[in-house]
């Protein structure tokens, strides 16, 4: 669900961010924005996160990473054959032969990972994505509907743009003050 967000300070609750559990540590979503000046600043936030939920995410990031890096090697592979004289039909068909290849490699990998994570997970790949901003206003992706739940509630007065959705959410949930707001930046000193 997309949350919309203004300001500086966010307050992210302390609980995992795919199952709900204890979090034990965190991973960290970045962005950044540029002004009418042209000058980026960038933003980070440690989102938090289980042991086993940090796991299934950053093996889900390194299969599609490595997935991806296939896919290009073998396109290369294709030009390079028909730079040296190739069959256009031959590098073409090692092209589709070796995406499929890879396409179901990754979708086997994908469902292992996924009967081998908690039953409560939301996602393989990270839950919550941060998605831009504009001006002061950020918008983040959030998997978890409790997650989301427990965020609109930390974050109400700087809600923007709430959805039917978030405002009954904000209407049927008491109001929590006890919330730290967190921002991370880091950049050249």
């Amino acid at each position: 669900m997309r949350v919309d967000v203004s300001g500086k300070q966010f307050a992210f609750p302390r609980h995992c961010a795919c199952c709900g559990r204890f979090p034990g540590t965190w991973l960290t979503i970045s962005g950044t924005e540029r002004n009418r000046n042209s000058k980026t600043r960038g933003w980070a936030w440690d989102i938090p996160y289980c042991h086993q939920c940090r796991a299934h995410v950053r093996v889900a990031d390194r299969l599609l990473i490595a997935a991806l890096c296939l896919v290009a090697l073998l396109g290369v592979g294709s030009f390079v054959a028909l730079g040296l004289g190739a069959a256009w039909y031959l590098s073409l068909a090692a092209l589709l032969l070796g995406s499929a290849l890879t396409s179901i490699g990754v979708t086997w990998l994908f469902a292992r990972l996924k009967r081998s994570q908690f039953a409560g997970c939301v996602a393989l790949n990270r839950s919550v994505r941060y998605l831009g901003s504009s001006g002061s206003w950020h918008s983040f992706d959030i998997r978890s509907r409790t997650y989301v739940s427990a965020f609109v509630r930390a974050n109400r007065l700087k809600l923007v743009n709430a959805s039917a959705s978030i405002r009954s959410m904000l209407r049927e949930q008491e109001m929590s003050e006890f919330q730290v707001a967190r921002r991370i930046t880091r950049g050249p000193k």
